[in-house]
């Protein structure tokens, strides 16, 4: 799920987040990590950080601890099937041994 889905799913009102820059540079949001705010959702000190957009409020920073994190965690761009083909290639390029587990094949097709 993307983020404003997460907020959503967390029950977090925008109106209550801080006001964030629109597309922050990587290094702005790992400076706000390293200062563990508290969690939007539960007030815990939060291991993640990112902007929600919302029409009414604009774009205001949503911080998760790593529990809430884990009751949202984000999807992916592409099917799992073919991020799994992608990696592998890589690592195969780069001559690196890779073993993957998923829930989708079960651990006996690795």
């Amino acid at each position: 799920m993307n983020r404003e889905e997460a907020a959503r799913k967390l029950g977090v009102d925008p109106a209550s987040l801080a006001p964030a820059p629109p597309a922050p540079r990587f290094s702005v949001i790992w400076a706000r990590m390293q200062q563990e705010p508290p969690c939007s959702a539960c007030g815990k000190p939060s291991r993640t950080s990112g902007v929600i957009h919302d029409p009414d409020h604009g774009p205001r920073w949503f911080d998760r601890c790593r529990e809430c994190f884990l009751a949202t965690p984000p999807t992916l761009g592409v099917p799992l099937a073919r991020f799994l083909e992608e990696l592998r290639a890589v690592a195969a390029d780069a001559r690196m041994p890779l073993r993957t587990y998923t829930d989708e094949d079960g651990w006996n097709s690795e």
